[in-house]
């Protein structure tokens, strides 16, 4: 308990406050955002090999509901229609290779009824953010291969450019009802190279590894550290103030020792008369006399070494002085 009160102190429960609320964040929610980001990726490169692996299929075999564009992102299909030239928008803040460019997005009348909006690639930038012209779609009824694209998520205010409108992000809704075209609001279409209509195809992203797994590991890893390192610094606190306590003890006991006279040590007058070595009758006279000129003159610095000496000892034994003097013992005994 009294261990536990050294600890009540400000900085001390500030210090496991934040502890605690580091970990909590890591395990529940700096660690989970990383790792889900890492399932996000390992789900989009598992539909990038699944596009590359499979051939391309008819839209209507391949989407069947609205989340289809999502699952299945990326996914090759064929559909036969007809370009809507009149219906066209731009795509714009985007790069290749560290260009600026605009992709063009289009609506497709497919021939069972509905209505898609296709990226068909981009164009670089003119000067002063100008629209270079570029090829229109083709006319007339015609098959294309494209990938599903699931719609982005953002603002999409449309605003005008040469003309056009164009968007941040490809929202559906937003561009539909822009071009006033009921195309579909799942997702869209992005042209493959190659195809009628087609420009520079937009770049696919790459199957990679990324380091959402690295990162959501570390950030568990942080969250079992800190309440550790909090432990051993706890244990390391409680560990000096224990040897600082002895330390005064050791150093108050030095103190009394020092101010009331030395503590006799009956060891060494038994180990005289067993030796036989101190005389009796005026060598004990002329011993006590010689002691008391010692203490007359003895250096107090000196009587405080030699009473935290012997508090020392007292406090964690005096093996190697029992061992001296039954070595003393044995040789008299032999002498004897």
């Amino acid at each position: 308990m009294r261990n536990l009160r050294r600890f009540l102190t400000p900085g001390w429960v500030l210090g496991v406050l934040a502890v605690i609320l580091f970990a909590w964040a890591c395990f529940a929610i700096l660690a989970p955002w990383q790792l889900g980001k890492s399932g996000d990726l390992d789900a989009r490169n598992a539909r990038l090999a699944e596009s590359v692996e499979a051939a391309p299929a008819p839209l209507a075999e391949v989407v069947s509901g609205p989340g289809d564009y999502a699952e299945r992102e990326w996914r090759l299909v064929t559909v036969a229609g007809r370009w809507q030239p009149e219906a066209e928008a731009l795509l714009r803040l985007r790069s290749v290779d560290g260009e600026p460019v605009y992709q063009v997005l289009t609506a497709f009348a497919a021939d069972d009824g509905r209505e898609f909006l296709v990226n068909r690639g981009y164009i670089p930038v003119g000067e002063n953010n100008t629209v270079p012209e570029y090829e229109a779609a083709p006319g007339g009824s015609l098959e294309i291969t494209a990938r599903l694209r699931a719609a982005e998520d953002g603002q999409a205010e449309p605003v005008t450019v040469d003309g056009l409108p164009a968007v941040r992000i490809v929202d559906p809704v937003v561009l539909g009802e822009t071009l006033g075209q009921p195309v579909e609001t799942d997702g869209y279409l992005q042209l493959s190279g190659g195809q009628p209509g087609a420009l520079s195809p937009a770049p696919i992203p790459s199957i990679e590894a990324g380091p959402y797994l690295s990162y959501g590991l570390q950030w568990l890893a942080f969250g079992i550290l800190a309440p550790a390192a909090l432990g051993y610094f706890a244990w390391s606190e409680v560990k000096a103030r224990r040897r600082d306590a002895d330390e005064a003890a050791v150093s108050d006991v030095a103190a009394r020792d020092a101010g009331g006279g030395e503590p006799r040590d009956d060891s060494d007058d038994d180990d005289d008369t067993v030796t036989g070595d101190t005389p009796t009758g005026t060598g004990a006279g002329s011993g006590a006399s010689g002691s008391g000129a010692d203490e007359a003159g003895a250096d107090p610095t000196t009587d405080v070494a030699l009473a935290r000496e012997r508090a020392m000892r007292a406090r964690y034994g005096q093996r190697d002085d029992s061992e001296k003097r039954r070595a003393h013992r044995r040789a008299d005994r032999l002498r004897s």
